[in-house]
């Protein structure tokens, strides 16, 4: 392939790619209420191989503001990337909480302190389960990506009062 021909498809893939990272940052930037310059997305953006402990939390989109409680949390941090993702069983019971199976998948709902849950020494991938009342669940790979010794992961839930309507894992850069 000449030169001309590589340098004229990769400008292309360029041109392509750019409206969807536009996008990702206009919606990142709508979801933390115009702070997208603040954080990484957990699960589009590469991992990065510095170690850290993670501050979990739950955010209200726009607004940013914390939610202590009204949700249900569960995380694999054995996972291995390599290898077809494991088969989670999430349900919702008949007292109306959720149950999680699979794999290396455990609750851990009540170790959050004041709606943060500490994580030492995080993975670099682990996957994680959150379900809000009887509305709904939201699941993802998380990939770390250390701001420092203690980095925070918060997923902003777009609408917690009806369940997960969408959100997002993001990363605090600083």
């Amino acid at each position: 392939m000449g030169a001309a021909l590589k340098l004229s498809l990769g400008l292309a893939l360029l041109a392509l790619a750019a409206p969807v990272a536009r996008a990702q940052a206009d919606h990142i930037d709508e979801e933390t209420g115009g702070h997208a310059d603040r954080y990484a997305d957990a699960v589009a953006d590469p991992a990065t191989d510095q170690p850290c402990d993670v501050l979990l939390s739950f955010a209200k989109a726009k607004t940013l503001e914390p939610l202590a409680d009204g949700f249900q949390f569960a995380i694999d941090t054995t996972i291995d990337v390599t290898k077809p993702m494991a088969d989670y069983q999430v349900h919702l019971n008949d007292e109306g909480r959720w149950t999680f199976a699979g794999a290396g998948l455990h609750e851990l709902t009540g170790d959050f302190k004041d709606g943060v849950l500490l994580i030492k020494n995080a993975p670099k991938y682990f996957h994680v389960e959150a379900a809000f009342g009887p509305g709904g669940t939201a699941s993802a790979t998380i990939q770390r990506r250390c701001a420092g010794p203690q980095t925070k992961l918060i997923y902003v839930v777009d609408n917690p009062d009806a369940g997960v309507d969408g959100g997002d894992w993001l990363w605090a850069k600083g």
